[in-house]
């Protein structure tokens, strides 16, 4: 334990930086990375967990999310937090994902804030109103795990990328 898995710089604030672990530890940093301060943690999740994703908000400074992994202690629930205070605080926003249905990575539209895509084990999903609700992408997107996602901004295309076997734009 104690690798980082993820780092995010938030795209309101330079300064303001998180780093998410294998053992479950968020940290943040509002000085470019000269202090860090541990996040809280999401309650129900035990001690140790792995952090998938994190994103800084695009609209809210004071804005993360935070992708957990249980599946190696045979929890294969979707994960994703909320916290509105710089990560002292966290709400799930797993909404409606179907159970056994680990989340990968998560992005945030640049125009809309509610908007949000997923990547999950078993394909895409995609809410309007910031999680509560969540609708899986059809339309030919097969049922693999996607583990990558990126909104090509010029473009205004979401790019997926499949585990091991190809990628995918919308």
């Amino acid at each position: 334990y104690g690798t980082i898995t993820n780092l995010e710089e938030s795209p309101l604030d330079v300064d303001l930086l998180y780093a998410g672990t294998d053992d479950g530890l968020i940290q943040v940093s509002e000085d470019g990375g000269a202090t860090w301060r541990e996040a809280g943690r999401p309650k129900g999740l035990p001690e140790h967990y792995y952090v998938n994703d994190l994103l800084a908000d695009r609209f809210d400074r004071n804005t993360v999310y935070a992708v957990i992994d249980l599946h190696k202690a045979g929890d294969f629930r979707p994960l994703i937090f909320k916290s509105s205070n710089l990560g002292k605080s966290w709400r799930s926003i797993s909404g409606d994902l179907p159970e056994r249905h680990i989340v990968w990575r998560l992005v945030q539209d640049a125009v809309k804030p509610g908007l949000m895509f997923a990547g999950t084990e078993f394909g895409i999903f995609v809410t309007v109103d910031g999680g509560e609700q969540w609708v899986k992408l059809k339309g030919g997107m097969p049922n693999i795990p996607i583990r990558d996602l990126v909104i090509q901004e010029r473009e205004v295309d979401l790019v997926a990328a499949s585990f091991g076997r190809e990628f995918f734009v919308l």
